[in-house]
């Protein structure tokens, strides 16, 4: 799978710019709230398959149990809010603290591994989380009733519900502002020595990188965005269960990311939020998303081995580079 580096043309602001202008103005269009309901939570997967971009595309850290930081922060705010009686913004603090501290571990017991070994460490972690919980009941403080399983666990915001028109809305605003993020860390110098970690460890040691610090950083960083888009999830959904961790959900982020090209951030997000917001608004079951994702997958290694957006750049990048030589022929 080739990874892509990522985008440092000035016009992809303007892209994203544009693209963020006609999802503004789609709710005048007249869509039903149903529709609506598929793109906020379209936004909120476009945020969780970036942060997945940041460690696996990014650093290089190909990550099987990604949802372990999501349905981490999820299940923070349930349990904080129906079982401890916190109020939602500081449970929501606390979820991505915990989401942090979950990337933090899982980032200092894979730096030293390589490879497949990475894969198969945080698969067997974020299945692991998902079968705990699948089989856990929660009681409510007195005892009157419990949560827990398949059925998950309410998520309490407290004050009046919110509109569509305006989760829409703030979960457009959010992944604007987390697109954004992520491009800036990416391009950062923390971003460059990444990419450099990524793409031999044993050069970026000889230069003095401390490779197993960056490494673990990396899972850090992906994992506070994993457990930013989980709050927000949690948020529009009021409810966080078992499935928040599930193995779909750490293969959809791996899959959108590597359609769309990994290390690009942009690429995995639009793919993220198209094909999310396409396979959930047609109604496709969870088994038959799982075949389309496969599918994916493949049609994109067979015609675009760098990912949509990764190959299409580099495509540009050739052109630019002929099209002096055959000026100076002329």
């Amino acid at each position: 799978m080739k990874k892509s580096g990522p985008f440092r043309h000035g016009k992809f602001p303007g892209v994203l710019a544009a693209g963020a202008g006609v999802l503004l103005l789609l709710p005048l269009a007249g869509i039903d709230a149903f529709l609506l309901n598929v793109l906020t939570l379209g936004f909120l997967v476009a945020v969780y398959t970036g942060s997945w971009d940041i460690v696996g595309g990014v650093a290089g850290q190909i990550s099987l149990g990604h949802a372990l930081f999501f349905g981490a922060a999820t299940y923070a705010c349930a349990l904080l809010t129906s079982l401890a009686g916190w109020p939602f913004p500081l449970a929501a603090v606390a979820a991505l603290l915990l989401a942090t501290a979950a990337g933090a571990a899982v980032g200092a017991l894979s730096a030293p591994l390589k490879g497949p070994f990475v894969a198969l460490l945080t698969l067997a972690l974020g299945e692991g989380a998902h079968e705990f919980f699948l089989g856990q009941t929660f009681f409510s403080p007195k005892g009157a009733y419990s949560w827990g399983g398949e059925g998950g666990i309410p998520v309490l915001l407290g004050g009046p519900s919110i509109s569509p028109w305006t989760a829409y809305y703030a979960a457009l605003a959010f992944l604007v502002l987390c697109t954004w993020l992520m491009l800036r860390i990416a391009r950062s110098e923390e971003g460059l020595i990444w990419t450099a970690v990524s793409g031999s460890e044993l050069s970026a040691r000889a230069s003095g990188v401390d490779v197993l610090r960056y490494k673990r950083r990396a899972f850090m960083v992906a994992a506070a965005l994993a457990g930013a888009a989980g709050v927000g999830f949690a948020a529009f959904v009021g409810r966080a269960t078992a499935d928040d961790f599930s193995l779909e959900l750490s293969f959809q982020a791996a899959t959108f990311a590597a359609v769309g090209g990994r290390g690009t951030i942009v690429g995995p997000v639009l793919s993220a939020l198209l094909l999310h917001s396409l396979l959930q608004g047609t109604g496709i079951p969870p088994a038959g998303r799982v075949l389309l994702y496969a599918l994916a997958l493949l049609l994109t290694l067979r015609f675009f081995p760098g990912g949509v957006a990764g190959t299409l750049r580099d495509r540009v990048r050739s052109r630019r580079m002929v099209a002096p030589g055959k000026g100076e022929n002329r």
